[in-house]
Parts: structure tokens; C-alpha cells; sequence
């Protein structure tokens, strides 16, 4: 049995990567629907879903999959679709402190195991240009909420894991994988 990585994000590789040494990265490819779900129902289905998807042509392996969104009182802020929501979700976030949900399931023929964790980020207040700035590198274009906490310098404070507002809560996860035999890598 494999241990399958359904997620094309290079982030989520890295931090696999730090709890287990032998994956394959097979990205899901479906649409993202989640309508009018709270964020932490949100990354469930959505972790859920993605992993459902790989498993179809990998039912011999363990599927990873996972999903990140950023609330901002309750509401969701997912990947901006230009730099103008960039700008837009990156102003409405500073000074302000807002939710990070990353949901991650663990799929298997024999079971299925879905979760979600919750970290709090407190941004620093930001001027337009450092906005502007951060826009011009194009970081945010890929990532929820138009910011990563790794590469933004916008956090003044994190409660919670770090690693899960990256994307991937691996402590978390690292516990889940060692209750499947510890036959994965470092496990």
C-alpha cells in the first residue's frame, strides 16, 4: 500500500514530506463545491471529496487529501481570482485576526478518517504599498485569503499550528498515520 498525496500544492508536499518519506503526489482534479457550508464543514467535504476522487483509481492505497480556506468573521475567503481581490481580501485582513481551517481526510478501503483544524492568525497593519508589493510577486494568487504565512511577513501572531495555516496540520496527521500500522516512512 502507497500513501497518495491528492493535492497539487507544493506546500503540502513539503510538510508531508516532514512525516513521512515515501508518497506519491496524484493531484485531485474535480471542482471545489462547498456552497453555504460553515468553513470548518467546508474543508471537510472538501478534503473529503478530493480524496474520494484519487481513491476511485487508487483503491489499493492510502489517500491523503486536504483543503485550506481563511474566515474572516465566519465568511470564507478562498484563492483570489485577480489581483484586485487580492488587494481586497488582503486589506480587510489587516490588523484583524481571522480563522485558518485546513480539513484533511484519510482514505483507505477499510476506513476513512476526516478532521479539521483550527488556527487563529493576527495580522499586523499593512499599507497599500506593502499590499502592493506583496501582490507584485504574485504569492497570493495561489493561496487562500491572497496570503501565506511562510512567505508574507503580515502575521504578527499564530494560536494554533503553524504547519496548519501553511496547509497541512501534520501533528495532527503524523498521529493519524501511526494508527494505521506505521508502515509509511518515518512512522
Amino acid at each position: 500500500m502507497k500513501i497518495i498525496l491528492a493535492s497539487a500544492s507544493p506546500r503540502r508536499k513539503a510538510l508531508l514530506g516532514e512525516i513521512t518519506e515515501k508518497f506519491e503526489v496524484v493531484p485531485a482534479r474535480g471542482e471545489e463545491k462547498a456552497d453555504g457550508l460553515p468553513p470548518e464543514e467546508t474543508v471537510r467535504k472538501l478534503s473529503f471529496d478530493k480524496a474520494k476522487e484519487v481513491f476511485a483509481f487508487h483503491g489499493d492505497d492510502l489517500v491523503i487529501g486536504a483543503d485550506t480556506v481563511v474566515a474572516l468573521d465566519g465568511r470564507i475567503m478562498g484563492k483570489p481570482k485577480d489581483e484586485k481581490q487580492a488587494f481586497e481580501m488582503l486589506s480587510a485582513l489587516s490588523g484583524r485576526e481571522h480563522d485558518v481551517y485546513t480539513g484533511v481526510t484519510v482514505m483507505t478501503k477499510d476506513v476513512t478518517v476526516t478532521f479539521a483544524e483550527k488556527s487563529g492568525v493576527l495580522f499586523r497593519r499593512l499599507s497599500d504599498a506593502e499590499i502592493k508589493d506583496y501582490i507584485a510577486t504574485g504569492s497570493p494568487m495561489d493561496k487562500a485569503g491572497a496570503y501565506g504565512v511562510q512567505d508574507s511577513g503580515f502575521v504578527a501572531e499564530v494560536r494554533g499550528s503553524v504547519k496548519n495555516v501553511v496547509g497541512l496540520p501534520v501533528e495532527r496527521l503524523a498521529n493519524i498515520l501511526s494508527q494505521f500500522g506505521g508502515a509509511y516512512g518515518k512512522l
